[in-house]
């Protein structure tokens, strides 16, 4: 196949992984034709990045050494870590058991009157049944309220 066939079909993106490995080894070389020039760094930069890619590939596979001498926990580091957690826990139950008590208070059926906190149920619905008449009308004062002068008889 033609190398200007072979590069139509590349920037198409239909070439195999032989052929790109070809134009990257014909650009290499130094027997490059004059009007295909221009096309040089960019495969040159290819094959830079592949061989790149390739090497770093080599390096992940080879695992890396552990060190041999690292130390492994004795008892007492392990007695240490044991106690310092069975005693955050503890402290952690004793903390939401002094606090259970008060968040569970219940504070409900009480009212703000006049700014003072108020929660005697009687004294309560009482204010509100007094509140309740001062807002009511009668048909009177609705019919003088709603009558505008001059427009209704």
């Amino acid at each position: 196949m033609k190398t200007e066939e072979l590069l139509e079909k590349y920037f198409d993106g239909q070439t195999t992984c032989e052929e790109e490995r070809a134009l990257r080894r014909f650009f290499a070389s130094n027997r490059v034709p004059e009007h295909l020039e221009v096309y040089r760094p960019l495969f040159i930069c290819i094959d830079r990045e592949a061989e790149t890619f390739r090497q770093t590939q080599k390096e992940e596979i080879v695992p890396a050494k552990q060190p041999e001498t690292a130390p492994k926990p004795t008892r007492l580091y392990r007695l240490y870590y044991l106690t310092t957690g069975i005693a955050a826990a503890l402290l952690l139950c004793i903390g939401i058991a002094v606090l259970l008590p008060h968040a569970t208070t219940d504070h409900t059926g009480y009212a703000i009157i006049d700014g003072h906190y108020c929660d005697d149920p009687q004294l309560v619905q009482a204010k509100a049944l007094e509140a309740l008449r001062n807002v009511g009308f009668t048909d009177k004062e609705l019919k003088e309220t709603i009558t505008l002068p001059n427009i209704l008889p």
